[in-house]
């Protein structure tokens, strides 16, 4: 009974199909659809929340690096542009190696400190040099 009274004229108003009579039909039907869903719904203010909220209480945790961690924080302690900024004195740029030693701390897996030594890393191409009879194969096929 509810989807009969209250579905055609709300899919009407979203797909702009309703004529001038429908529209105000629908908004006639709309309002009563906001009438009986008034009671239902739990309508609350942000302020009237944060009176209602305890007080916040914020817990110091203290734990140690670990080791990838300590060794991120060592190398970009470690590095003279870092030490000629620490000694520098220049407000934003002493806030932007703070702020680079904390991501070292919470997120080490974005910091870009070092480059990633593998020996699935490629750096040097490979050289096949073919016999000169199949270089000149497939420049007959070109």
């Amino acid at each position: 009974e509810f989807k009969q009274w209250f579905r055609n004229p709300v899919n009407d108003l979203i797909e702009g199909k309703a004529s001038a009579a429908q529209t105000t039909e629908s908004k006639r039907i709309i309002s009563r659809l906001h009438g009986v869903l008034r009671p239902f719904l739990l309508r609350r203010l942000k302020h009237d929340v944060e009176k209602q909220l305890p007080a916040k209480r914020e817990h110091t945790v203290y734990c140690r690096l670990s080791k990838r961690q300590r060794l991120l924080y060592e190398e970009f302690i470690s590095r003279s542009e870092t030490q000629s900024t620490l000694t520098g004195g220049n407000f934003m740029k002493l806030m932007n190696v703070l702020m680079q030693l904390r991501k070292v701390c919470n997120h080490p897996d974005l910091f870009a400190g070092r480059a990633i030594v593998s020996s699935f890393d490629q750096t040097e191409r490979i050289w096949y040099s073919a016999p000169s009879y199949v270089v000149d194969m497939q420049a007959r096929r070109d």
